[in-house]
């Protein structure tokens, strides 16, 4: 009902050509991810960043159970490359709350990720008076169940406010057309530029500058593995 100044959206959940608005009039997306149980999911993380890039939204990226793990995932890395907000923490351990508290002041924030990675023990930790319910994750599919079961608007004592959206397993990309999909890539976008055609789509053309620069490695090897992926997807949606 009232005017929109950003939009997160996604496919229809019955209907792929329809459009579902996750969210309106927000300033940032808080991607959260856990390094085990379940496993860190770079694929997805792609996904959501790529359309939160086409939002025209501010990504940051909270990888959670830190406490569970010895080693960073080595994707983090890649990601801070890209000049991504990444803040670690452990809710159990009440690691890198402070951090996460500081970037949600003064600002709407839509918090997603995967069931069981820990979104509502994060918001508890950093507001614990919101007492939201927490659950399990399955030792075996290593999936977590449905805690949240709709978008809940959460304001922030400190400030601002957060969206606490349901766990989502499948995140589709709505009104993106697969020419601009490598755009949205910032390490793709830079070698894509040196492409011998300007409509590259990067995947058999000859003088393909990406496809040069994964095999000289100035190219991470899962970011273009995600891209590959999203861009079928948009295929097969079409």
């Amino acid at each position: 009902l009232e005017p929109r100044r950003s939009m997160l959206s996604r496919p229809g959940i019955h209907q792929a050509r329809s459009e579902h608005v996750m969210a309106a009039n927000v300033d940032q997306v808080v991607i959260v991810a856990s390094a085990a149980e379940p496993p860190f999911n770079s694929g997805w993380v792609d996904r959501v960043l790529a359309v939160v890039a086409f939002s025209d939204l501010d990504p940051v990226l909270v990888m959670n159970k830190r406490d569970l793990v010895e080693d960073e995932p080595p994707e983090l890395a890649v990601y801070r490359s890209l000049d991504v907000p990444v803040i670690v923490t452990s809710a159990t351990k009440q690691t890198g709350i402070d951090d996460l508290r500081a970037q949600l002041v003064g600002k709407v924030s839509v918090v997603m990720g995967h069931s069981g990675v820990g979104k509502s023990s994060l918001l508890n930790a950093v507001q614990p008076q919101l007492g939201l319910v927490v659950g399990e994750v399955n030792p075996v599919s290593e999936r977590g169940t449905h805690t949240t079961t709709a978008s809940i608007y959460i304001p922030l004592a400190a400030g601002g406010a957060v969206i606490d959206t349901a766990g989502v397993r499948e995140f589709g990309l709505f009104g993106i057309p697969e020419r601009d999909l490598g755009w949205l890539f910032p390490d793709i976008a830079a070698f894509a530029a040196e492409c011998r055609y300007g409509d590259c789509s990067h995947t058999h053309e000859p003088g393909c500058a990406v496809q040069e620069a994964l095999v000289e490695e100035h190219l991470a090897a899962f970011r273009f593995d995600s891209y590959l992926k999203i861009l079928e997807s948009l295929s097969e949606r079409k």
